[in-house]
């Protein structure tokens, strides 16, 4: 493992000039439960590829392994299915000028003296907002419509902080329970300013990375079951990627109300995403069609992946059926139909690296493993 961050960027000889602070304030500019640091993307990213190289990432998730590709000069190709995800990593790779910087500076007079009328709403918003708090939040979203002037890099921009205060704002008890509580504290008042405090944050951290060469990632809204319509076979060095840890998490359920009040499609997440708790919790799937799933997409990601290629997986342990499910040895027994070959491997206890979820919640004895697979 790397000492520091600080000495990693001052040995690797960066193509950019990065503070290392900026880097991981980044990388949590927006909640997203269940991610590895970025740290360890670039120890890894860094040992197992080159400048030239291209490296994807299946699962992309928050977007780590692309910001970790920005810093490295490495070009990223990211999949998600989940609207949320797509957006925070577009805004991890989102390459904004000095003039595209003085124009954002400019949202927060437009927020306080726009006025606007009209009112966000889908079903059962009630339930989850009070009506104060659907005024401020439509305000803020009408707004960003109507000062981002089409113009996509201050959409996401703008809607990446939006998205970040809507659960802070709803009745939902936080990104890791989904349940309905009440929050007195919450008003229109608070609201704006929590808005206006997270948009200064995120400004600071945009006018602190500075760039000296293009980004040249990219990010798909697109099921990495069908990763070969976008990437061509036999162009990726490495891949680097957590595959969702089995009936842990339903991240289309934890983000549904930002993807309501963005105009997202929440069902085409649900449907699509694999290992959620709705699959194995409720739908009481047997951990086969877990396997089944990563298989269809390993074997995708084998034909874009280059002879002797590395693959890099961090992957937790789950609970099916009451039953531990051993993410290294499943893991194992699938490389072996790949033909890709162990070359290293590490592990941590997840019960002392799961902040994000509270203890009660935590199944005790569960591993995350770092396993790093060669294709031969």
């Amino acid at each position: 493992m790397i000492e520091s961050l600080e000495n990693f960027l001052f040995q690797e000889e960066m193509p950019y000039s990065f503070d290392s602070n900026t880097v991981r304030k980044l990388d949590r500019i927006h909640p997203y439960p269940a991610k590895f640091t970025v740290d360890l993307a670039l120890q890894h990213i860094a040992r197992y590829s080159n400048n030239t190289d291209c490296v994807l990432d299946p699962f992309c998730g928050s977007g780590t392994t692309l910001l970790a590709c920005r810093i490295l000069g490495r070009q990223g190709f990211g999949f998600d299915i989940n609207f949320i995800a797509h957006l925070i990593t577009q805004a991890k790779i989102l390459d904004l000028d000095s003039k595209d910087l003085e124009y954002l500076k400019g949202f927060i007079d437009f927020l306080e003296t726009k006025q606007t009328h009209k009112l966000h709403s889908y079903e059962n918003i009630h339930h989850w907002f009070k009506q104060e708090d659907i005024v401020a939040l439509s305000h803020i979203k009408e707004c960003i419509k109507i000062y981002t002037k089409n113009n996509p890099k201050y959409t996401i921009f703008l809607s990446l902080i939006f998205s970040s205060i809507i659960n802070i704002a709803s009745n939902q008890d936080s990104d890791t329970r989904y349940a309905s509580v009440e929050k007195p504290y919450i008003n229109q008042k608070y609201i704006i300013e929590k808005y206006k405090e997270k948009y200064k944050n995120a400004l600071s951290i945009y006018e602190n990375l500075y760039i000296y060469t293009r980004v040249n990632s990219q990010v798909f809204l697109h099921n990495a079951k069908k990763l070969t319509q976008k990437i061509p076979s036999n162009t990726i060095s490495l891949i680097f990627t957590s595959p969702p840890y089995p009936n842990t998490y339903d991240y289309y359920l934890y983000h549904k109300h930002r993807m309501l009040w963005l105009d997202f499609d929440v069902k085409f997440c649900m449907q699509n995403e694999i290992g959620s708790r709705r699959e194995y919790s409720s739908l009481k799937l047997p951990k086969e069609k877990f396997n089944t799933d990563l298989l269809e997409i390993f074997m995708q990601c084998n034909e874009v992946l280059q002879k002797n290629g590395i693959i890099v997986l961090v992957m937790g342990d789950g609970r099916i059926a009451g039953w531990l499910y051993n993410a290294k040895e499943e893991l194992l027994q699938i490389s072996k139909i790949l033909q890709w070959h162990l070359i290293d491997y590490s592990y941590n206890e997840l019960d002392s690296t799961s902040k994000s979820f509270k203890k009660t919640y935590r199944t005790k004895n569960k591993k995350e493993h770092i396993m790093v697979f060669q294709k031969s």
